[in-house]
């Protein structure tokens, strides 16, 4: 009975250990990863269009938004160690991606990207 039970659970732990590793491959064919857009390090915020290919990279902290010259950047990589940045939509609303991560920018409803403010707090919405 226990030399069932143990295979029982090698199986079960096996099949876990599959499934997560299947979906943590899917997830990141979903997203870009900081490898795949590339070319941003810090202290830079770096802005890619929809092919991966980056158009925009800003440092500088501001009290206001600075604009952008493009409409079609759908991708961030926030290569700094300190400082979020925010990303302002043409709804008025807005998105943050943190030091060292990236994210997608399109957020359906939000309309295009119009600026981006990085702040010196290291967490979104803090």
């Amino acid at each position: 009975m226990r030399h069932r039970l143990a295979r029982r659970f090698a199986v079960l732990c096996a099949s876990a250990t599959l499934l997560i590793g299947s979906t943590l491959a899917a997830g990141t064919a979903a997203h870009a990863s900081p490898s795949s857009l590339g070319g941003c390090r810090n202290p830079y915020v770096c802005v890619y269009e929809p092919h991966q290919v980056m158009v925009g990279a800003y440092k500088d902290v501001t009290s206001y938004w600075q604009t952008f010259r493009r409409s079609d950047v759908t991708y961030v990589y926030n290569a700094r160690h300190f400082g979020a940045a925010y990303f302002l939509y043409s709804s008025g609303s807005t998105s943050c991606a943190e030091p060292g991560r990236q994210a997608s920018l399109y957020h359906r409803g939000y309309g295009k990207v119009t600026g981006i403010r990085i702040v010196t707090g290291s967490r979104c919405y803090a």
